[in-house]
């Protein structure tokens, strides 16, 4: 699914978001040739930094400080990332999945098609709980060798 050589690939940006997303979200970005852009440093002022990378997309913790101020710096430019809130059907109820199932809200530049918005989210929350799944199996694994250590020693 990545971009075809004509196509200029989507600049994604994350803002707030702790290392345990970053590290689902990361990988799948780059599978799906998004750019990651960097922030400058730790602290950035977001009005400055938007106008400068110019996203595409902008994923944000849901409970993150930055997000309000995100919110008040795009509400004053509509060429900005824009919240997605007036979806339809199907886009509206990903979007709530998005938020409420990985504590992540959504900025898209008007010119994503809907189409693209949609399946971006689709894999995205596929992705997060495929993760979560691996992760869980595996400290499964993990709990049931211990086990069976700890019973040889004690036989």
């Amino acid at each position: 699914m990545k971009p075809s050589v004509n196509a200029a690939p989507l600049r994604a940006l994350l803002i707030g978001v702790n290392s345990t997303r970053s590290e689902k979200l990361l990988p799948l970005l780059e599978n799906l040739g998004i750019d990651l852009l960097p922030k400058e440093h730790a602290r950035p002022d977001l009005y400055q930094l938007l106008q400068v990378q110019q996203p595409d997309l902008i994923f944000v913790d849901v409970n993150s400080p930055a997000r309000d101020t995100l919110e008040h710096v795009v509400s004053s430019d509509p060429n900005l990332p824009q919240p997605v809130v007036n979806a339809d059907g199907d886009l509206r109820i990903s979007l709530r999945r998005l938020a409420g199932d990985i504590d992540i809200s959504l900025y898209v530049r008007n010119t994503v098609s809907p189409a693209l918005l949609q399946a971006l989210i689709d894999i995205t929350i596929s992705h997060c709980h495929s993760f979560d799944v691996v992760r869980h199996e595996i400290a499964l694994l993990q709990a049931h060798e211990n086990t069976e250590l700890i019973r040889e020693a004690i036989h």
